[in-house]
């Protein structure tokens, strides 16, 4: 496994924290001595090209959508409706069956299903 490692970041297209992961398991398994892991870790942050790793973009559209759910809003001033499936977190708010919810997840948790199917992560808000 160290050799493929090693080829993969000589290559260059990899997620960084994807691959610090997949080492750090690699090494838990036993698959990686310590020496190896260090030698990977070194090599893939001195390596790594950073946009694989991050879209800026998409990132801030991301941080810009949290914060109007957390206002109550969509881009035109209307509520975001709940979309199956799609991850919540807690102070999210979203429109469901015609009421306002905010997801009052733990931190940390996600919140997939609607306020219907698990109404302890929702609490009906205005």
């Amino acid at each position: 496994m160290f050799e493929i490692i090693k080829n993969v970041i000589k290559e260059g297209r990899y997620n960084l924290t994807e691959l610090l992961v997949k080492i750090d398991t690699l090494w838990v398994q036993g698959s990686l001595t310590d020496e190896q892991k260090s030698e990977l870790v070194l090599a893939a942050q001195t390596n790594a090209d950073f946009g694989n790793s991050l879209d800026i973009i998409a990132k801030i559209e991301e941080l810009d959508a949290r914060v109007r759910a957390l206002e109550g809003e969509e881009p035109g001033g209307e509520m975001e409706e709940y979309v199956p499936g799609k991850w919540y977190y807690n102070g999210d708010k979203v429109s469901f069956n015609g009421k306002i919810y905010v997801c009052i997840a733990p931190e940390g948790q996600v919140c997939t299903w609607s306020p219907a199917e698990y109404p302890a992560y929702w609490e009906e808000t205005e």
